[in-house]
């Protein structure tokens, strides 16, 4: 997230000065490009893993900070929520060895994390989207306590005027809403860095964005979210709205999210990605501390450039400009941000040399392709790639292709070109290379291979189980870096197995409760809901009001006590229900819940979370893990 020395703008005043000081770093960036004062020798690459850190109930963890007390790394850093940590490589020379090297080097600070983890019983997780998160863990109790992220979310939050809402649709649909950014907190991601020649900025910059889409086809790694199933890569429509400033109730006219592809090719100049974003998006942040950048260049010196770097920081493109002031002289980066966490170490290398060799393979005769080709065709294979990884259609030079043909065809042999173009060892090229090329003829990328999981496990076990299964053997296949496309699919045999397993180990309700729930409004029917009960052959119907709240319970021998006095036309659901409704959380144990439900001579219980209810636990339920009712007496 950032530079950590800042402040929230107090006034518009200070608002001008930010202003001022952005404006002169551009000018001072315009200057450095026409004196050429940047590095454009051989290219270096890098790379910055983010990672989720799990409990051992494989749920979130609060436990970021007190990990890189632990290990005292400076390649570890937080992030904006407590289950969540970033690991900044160090620069190579794009050359040899180099993505060997890479793989060794990240695999050693992940198992130095991973150490320090188990000490604390906790493990480490590399995926786009934890499949355990719940809504839950996006309280404020789960941000960093670091004035960054508290004063952007307030920011944000203020310009926005309202909750940040999302609003997914996959195979299933997710509408939430919430105070702050921290659904921004679920995406973990893999990003890339490609040093870059101001002379060839403008054209590779472009074509960065025309690879986007097949790139991500490929990648693809976080199909669930709080149990749903959404995109391929739900990461790039929920970071979209986990940001968003825009309002429902504001947008007339044509606004861009602060998390955004594009709008059109660069033209002219680097400098236009950050004139841009000053025009279009809001200030934020501030600090006291900033540089004279033109005195700074008189005096021979490179300008930090803190103040545009600063608002770049708070908006988010998917290929984003990057300008490191380190060294002798300044240089130029792509940071490629699109693409997710894991599945394995192994396979973000492979990623990352695709990647790179796609970058550097630009054909010749594709240098100009911008100047007769629409942006909204790379932006439409970018959203079909999210939307369907590998089972998309891209429409790339020739016309439309599936992506599977389009990258092993054309796409593979293209990255392995600009591989041997730069010096890569060929080694490395074919090792990297193979690892997509069989993730893509064997169509098992992250996403498809969690799909498949979940499927199979909620079959005949609950999502919440299925979802701590499926993160279980995500962990079990990352310990031991095998690539995704030799994972093998769970089948019945093997979640019945691990459903066992879980169930064993399962403690509270929510591992259990049901949540496909049959619920009625308060002013429902008699004869309707006592129709439904017979037509699902269930025994109890919740009752909710106007804003989804839980107020009552029907149950059908009400309804047979209650016959004789009801007039079945006109009676009403709140003239009958049960409003004393004895409820619990699906946080409790299952002990707990069964005690409950001996002591009440309960046969079912609602699972209320903030008043809305969100499961229901049964005797069967409990019988399924072969705890007998008696048993919490």
């Amino acid at each position: 997230m950032g530079d950590f020395n800042i402040r929230p703008i107090r006034d518009n005043r200070d608002r001008a000065k930010m202003y001022a000081h952005a404006i002169k770093d551009i000018k001072a960036f315009e200057s450095m490009l026409e004196q050429e004062r940047f590095e454009s020798g051989a290219p270096k690459i890098g790379l910055e893993q983010e990672l989720c850190v799990v409990d051992q109930k494989l749920e979130p963890s609060k436990a970021a900070l007190d990990i890189l007390d632990d290990l005292q790394l400076k390649e570890y850093t937080n992030e904006l929520a407590l289950f969540n940590l970033e690991i900044n490589g160090d620069p190579l020379d794009l050359k040899g060895k180099c993505f060997s090297v890479a793989e060794q080097n990240l695999l050693d600070l992940l198992g130095a994390g991973v150490s320090a983890a188990k000490a604390r019983n906790l493990q480490l997780l590399l995926c786009g989207i934890l499949p355990t998160l719940q809504y839950r863990h996006l309280a404020f109790s789960y941000m960093t306590p670091i004035q960054r992220y508290q004063v952007l979310s307030k920011m944000l939050a203020d310009i926005r005027g309202d909750h940040f809402e999302i609003y997914l649709q996959g195979v299933d649909e997710l509408i939430m809403s919430l105070e702050s950014v921290l659904f921004e907190a679920c995406n973990t991601s893999f990003q890339l860095h490609l040093q870059i020649a101001p002379q060839d900025f403008i054209r590779k910059y472009n074509w960065s964005q025309m690879i986007a889409g097949p790139v991500l086809a490929a990648c693809t790694n976080s199909p669930l979210l709080f149990g749903r199933e959404l995109w391929a890569e739900t990461r790039i429509a929920l970071f979209k709205q986990s940001l968003d400033t825009r309002s429902s109730k504001n947008h007339l006219r044509k606004k861009l999210p602060r998390v955004y592809f594009g709008h059109d090719w660069l033209q002219h100049s680097p400098a236009e990605l950050w004139k841009n974003e000053l025009m279009r998006f809001p200030l934020l942040l501030t600090s006291d501390d900033f540089q004279d950048p033109m005195q700074m260049l008189d005096e021979g010196k490179t300008p930090n450039l803190r103040a545009i770097r600063l608002h770049n920081g708070t908006t988010y493109t998917w290929n984003r400009l990057c300008y490191g002031p380190q060294g002798k002289n300044p240089h130029l980066r792509i940071e490629c941000r699109y693409l997710p966490a894991g599945p394995t170490v192994a396979d973000e290398i492979a990623n990352f040399a695709f990647w790179v060799g796609l970058m550097e393979g630009q054909p010749a005769e594709h240098y100009n392709f911008w100047q007769n080709t629409d942006f909204r065709v790379a932006k439409d294979n970018f959203i079909r790639a999210s939307r369907t990884g590998l089972d998309s259609v891209i429409d790339w030079f020739d016309g439309p292709e599936s992506a599977e043909a389009l990258i092993l065809e054309k796409l593979i042999p293209l990255a392995k070109t600009g591989l041997e173009k730069a010096g890569v060892d060929s080694k490395d090229i074919e090792h990297y290379l193979g690892i997509i090329a069989q993730r893509v003829s064997k169509q098992q990328t992250g996403s498809s291979w969690q799909v498949k999981a979940f499927r199979n496990l909620t079959s005949d076990s609950s999502r919440s189980i299925a979802l701590k299964a499926v993160t279980q053997q995500m962990i079990q296949y990352q310990l031991k870096n095998t690539p995704v496309g030799e994972w093998e699919e769970i089948g019945k045999q093997e979640s019945h197995k691990l459903q066992s397993i879980n169930l064993q180990a399962s403690t509270l309700v929510e591992d259990l409760m049901s949540t496909d729930i049959f619920m009625v409004h308060e002013e429902a029917s008699i004869q309707f809901v006592d129709q439904m009960m017979q037509w699902k052959n269930i025994h109890h119907v919740p009752v909710e009001d106007k804003q989804g709240n839980l107020i009552g319970m029907i149950t059908d021998g009400l309804i047979s006590r209650r016959a004789p006095q009801l007039n079945d036309q006109q009676s009403l659901a709140r003239d009958i229900m049960i409003t004393d409704v004895i409820t619990a959380d699906a946080k409790d144990s299952l002990e707990e819940a069964g005690k409950v439900l001996q002591e009440n001579q309960l046969s079912c219980l609602p699972i209320v979370y903030r008043g809305k209810m969100v499961g229901i636990l049964t005797e069967k339920d409990l019988e399924s893990v072969q705890v007998p009712l008696s048993s919490y007496t």
